[in-house]
């Protein structure tokens, strides 16, 4: 039986913030379904050893630029699955996951020790699959540094959960990588005088992927590329980047069972959707009295990239609609005040800034119309979990939403939601038009797409096969 090393910063239900520890935990929770053990490495973030049953394994020694640091690896193993939590220093008992000044530094130094670890006591056939620049570098040090007398690595996978974030950092913090000074040049390491992390991911691996086909091709052209477009097309002539679209856990997202909704309903019974938009709606609008009203919500990190600026740039035109506004996330300071001053002046505009998996459950149940207006998106995970729960995305054509949400203009009884083109206020404004006229003026087409969308499929056992057929390409 072969054994996939997985190496991440997050995985669900262990250490998450993004799209990324979805994927993560889902490789994990279903690759032994598959006839692989599994064996995954996190960072030994507090919320990981405080909440999960670790023990201290084993350490090790090693240079760290021109200091020594002593690493410490804690194991749980249950069955075929391990999982190792890396400690060292102070890089990760901290409140967050990321933000700190020393990011790169945590990094490098948890790809350093994972590989320390597998070239000392990793055994039999195994493949690596590392994940975003905060790994990209074991893909180095495995090519440079992965001695001839042990049995390697039969395969280095690389996934691209975001080319926006890449690691970039002081060109003086490659003193820390301990890999010979050629490695910081363009070829390489090097990014416009700045230390690029991602790249090593990009150029040490032997396949990359990324987490949606529409992506795989935006991220080569300039537009999408983040600077890296040119590096990008120079490797998919050498070898494969391939693009896998997200799934979701059914078990955890399933409406007919959800036990964190007031009323559960399936396709047969989608009236009772009804009875959590009330909910919804009496929580968060005490003053409200119309329930006919759609809710339309927003359930995503506050970032540029999620296409919050398009609604405050006009922020009378959208929430004096005929709807209740309801956004769920955390993210950046400009945009958590500007909500919460959207919710001072519009009485139909909830703000949520929070991380509420609870509350999430109730919104998706509760909604009509789930708004994902992102300057780019590699996949999105929350415009599936809506459709799961019989709302209607809206969504800007680009990336993965490309991919998971249907718009067929010629045909809507083929759609399972609503997209719009250009990154603008008009054509967002257009878009929602479309959806209110759709839903107050043609409740059958409404219902059909409802259909469509809950009909979706897009469960993990769509997905893990075509990480598979990577696995095991020879």
């Amino acid at each position: 039986m072969e054994e996939v090393i997985l190496v991440a910063t997050e995985a669900y239900p262990y250490a998450k913030s993004g799209g990324m520890g979805d994927v993560i935990g889902a490789l994990f929770k279903y690759l032994p379904d598959y006839d692989f053990s599994v064996t995954l490495f996190l960072p030994a973030y507090r919320g990981v050893l405080d909440n999960y049953s670790f023990s201290l394994e084993r350490e090790v020694d090693f240079y760290f630029g021109d200091a020594a640091v002593t690493a410490q690896f804690f194991k749980m193993e249950e069955g075929k699955q391990k999982i190792i939590a890396v400690q060292g220093k102070d890089f990760f008992s901290r409140e967050r996951m990321y933000g700190y000044p020393d990011d790169l530094e945590r990094f490098i130094f948890f790809s350093r020790a994972v590989f320390e670890y597998l070239v000392r006591w990793q055994e039999g056939n195994f493949l690596v699959h590392a994940h975003d620049w905060q790994s990209a570098l074991l893909c180095a040090y495995i090519v440079k540094y992965w001695p001839s007398y042990r049995t390697k690595p039969e395969k280095i996978v690389f996934t691209i959960h975001n080319l926006a974030y890449q690691g970039i950092g002081r060109g003086d913090l490659f003193r820390l990588i301990n890999l010979p000074g050629q490695f910081f040049t363009h070829e390489y390491l090097e990014f416009y005088g700045n230390l690029n992390l991602m790249k090593a991911g990009l150029i040490f691996s032997d396949v990359i992927t990324t987490v949606s086909p529409t992506y795989a091709r935006e991220i080569c052209s300039p537009e999408y590329g983040e600077g890296l477009d040119g590096v990008l097309r120079a490797i998919s002539q050498k070898k494969k980047i391939v693009g896998i679209v997200n799934g979701i856990d059914r078990e955890v997202f399933n409406p007919a069972t959800d036990s964190l909704i007031p009323a559960n309903y399936d396709l047969s019974s989608r009236e009772k959707k009804a009875i959590n938009k009330e909910k919804l709606i009496r929580q968060f609008f005490p003053k409200a009295k119309d329930f006919s009203l759609p809710v339309i919500s927003f359930v995503s990190r506050l970032v540029e990239q999620k296409g919050i600026d398009l609604l405050l740039h006009d922020p009378a035109h959208f929430f004096n609609l005929p709807a209740y506004w309801f956004f769920l996330g955390t993210g950046e300071e400009i945009y958590e005040k500007a909500l919460k001053d959207m919710e001072e002046r519009y009485p139909k505009v909830k703000a949520a800034i929070r991380f509420d998996d609870e509350l999430s459950h109730l919104v998706y149940a509760a909604s009509d119309l789930l708004l994902l207006p992102s300057r780019f998106e590699p996949c999105g995970i929350s415009q599936m979990i809506a459709m799961n729960y019989g709302a209607l995305p809206l969504v800007r054509r680009v990336g993965g939403l490309i991919d998971t949400v249907i718009d067929y203009p010629f045909n809507p009884c083929l759609s399972t939601g609503f997209q719009f083109e250009n990154y603008s206020f008009s054509d967002l404004s257009k878009a929602l038009t479309r959806a209110l006229n759709t839903y107050f003026e043609n409740q059958e087409l409404w219902n059909t797409m409802v259909i469509n969308a809950m009909q979706s499929d897009f469960s993990w056992e769509n997905s893990i096969p075509r990480y598979l057929e990577i696995y095991r390409e020879r």
